[in-house]
């Protein structure tokens, strides 16, 4: 069960507690809860600051809004884009835009898009279930800052309304301020209220899957489990939705994915060609390596990482003495960090990455891919490795051995995407 509670609020892996993997890596401690209640929480992860990252998504935030069976979300807007995904649970999710009312049902495994500025208001339609959604948040305003802005409130939430003069609301209302008063600050329960049975009813009533193909909104939910899956074999499955299943992602340059590695399983080695990944753990515990040509990772033993570095040392000086120049050798840093849920990944465009699963249960991993609209994956290892496309004289002098060699090495990995882990019982294979 994805909670704030469960998954922010409790202790972290001895790694995660010591910032295995920052910058790249961000567990509980790094989310601030701006609403709070036995009806509902609303938490936002701390800025992607660092220089090594937030040149792709710096100005992006990830948001996490979980509400009580029952419970009704005030209207309000963000001066932001919202791409989310219904971690669980379901809902109805009411959109006022360019002088509409669009009312959509959501429910467990859907993404959707709500462009900055929209009015929305909400509510969970399940009588037991807690509804949960993860979001990426893209401020248009300041960069890597977003606020919330209510019409309707008291004191928590404020109506933005209350802060105009007299004169103004008056002629805007074309009431007086005592009668407008009455309605606009009505509302003393705070922005996650609960509601009857009856209103739930009456709030879904009108609410549908979706418009039609070509609708001038281009908004409605989209299930992602529900698609057929990229890749699927008995180690996992990925689904992904993007700018040809909803032209909003396009205009914003993103797609969406949801990995499943089945336990004791893990991701091929791969990387991105331009697309930087967000990713939220939504289920289960595992690790993830990657290669950094800048950053040593916090997640290499101290002794391991000496060990490292000095043959490293030994090999520049080797190469700088066949070549009799001082040309410095590409090296690379691992970053490494236990993830469980609750926790977020970055992983730049370009950089080798994999994730492995847990022994005891699947890993579920939510990707928002920012650039992603000529963006490409690149497997590294596998049925489908792009190094596999090499050709025999190229196999020869790249990797100095025979292509029989490097084609016996390259083939022997019969699956694609998802493999089996490397704790996972059963060896290498016989080929």
């Amino acid at each position: 069960m994805f909670s704030l509670a469960s998954a922010w609020g409790g202790e972290e892996d001895e790694e995660s507690a010591g910032g295995g993997g920052r910058p790249y890596h961000f567990g509980e401690e790094s989310f601030r809860h701006w609403t709070r209640t036995r009806r509902g929480r609303f938490s936002v992860l701390e800025r992607f600051s660092d220089e090594m990252i937030e040149g792709a998504v710096g100005d992006y935030r990830v948001a996490v809004l979980e509400a009580a069976p029952r419970a009704f979300l005030q209207p309000s807007h963000y001066d932001a884009d919202e791409i989310f995904y219904v971690k669980e649970g379901e809902g109805v999710l009411v959109v006022l835009r360019k002088g509409k009312r669009e009312s959509f049902c959501v429910r467990e495994g859907d993404a959707m898009v709500i462009p900055a500025g929209a009015i929305v208001y909400s509510a969970n339609t399940h009588s037991s279930k807690w509804f949960r959604v993860v979001m990426l948040v893209n401020p248009v305003s300041t960069p890597g800052r977003f606020e919330e802005y209510f019409p309707v409130g008291g004191e928590r939430p404020e109506s933005f309304f209350s802060v105009f003069s007299d004169d103004v609301l008056q002629a805007a209302f074309n009431t007086r301020r005592e009668e407008w008063e009455k309605v606009f600050q009505g509302q003393r329960e705070g922005d996650i209220t609960t509601v009857s049975e009856e209103k739930i009813r009456e709030l879904s009533r009108s609410c549908s899957r979706g418009s039609g193909s070509g609708s001038e909104w281009e908004i409605k939910p989209q299930s992602l489990t529900g698609k057929r899956p990229s890749y699927s074999n008995n180690h996992g499955k990925l689904f992904e939705i993007d700018g040809d299943d909803c032209p909003l992602l396009r205009k914003l340059d993103m797609r969406v994915g949801l990995a499943n590695i089945t336990s004791g399983s893990m991701m091929a080695p791969s990387y991105s060609t331009r697309s930087t990944k967000v990713a939220i753990v939504l289920q289960g515990r595992g690790y993830f390596e990657m290669a950094c040509p800048h950053f040593s990772g916090g997640g290499l033993s101290e002794h391991r990482e000496s060990e490292r570095e000095d043959g490293r040392r030994r090999e520049v000086r080797g190469r700088e003495e066949e070549h009799g120049g001082g040309r410095k050798a590409r090296s690379y840093k691992q970053v490494r960090a236990q993830i469980r849920e609750g926790s977020v990944i970055v992983i730049p465009a370009g950089h080798p990455t994999t994730l492995v699963a847990g022994d005891n249960e699947n890993l579920a991993i939510l990707c928002f891919g920012v650039g992603a609209n000529h963006d490409e994956m690149m497997f590294l290892v596998g049925k489908n490795s792009v190094l596999k496309q090499l050709d025999e004289p190229a196999k020869e002098l790249v990797f100095g051995a025979p292509a029989r060699d490097v084609d016996r090495v390259l083939g022997a990995q019969p699956e694609e995407v998802f493999l089996r882990g490397p704790h996972s019982r059963g060896g290498v294979s016989d080929m």
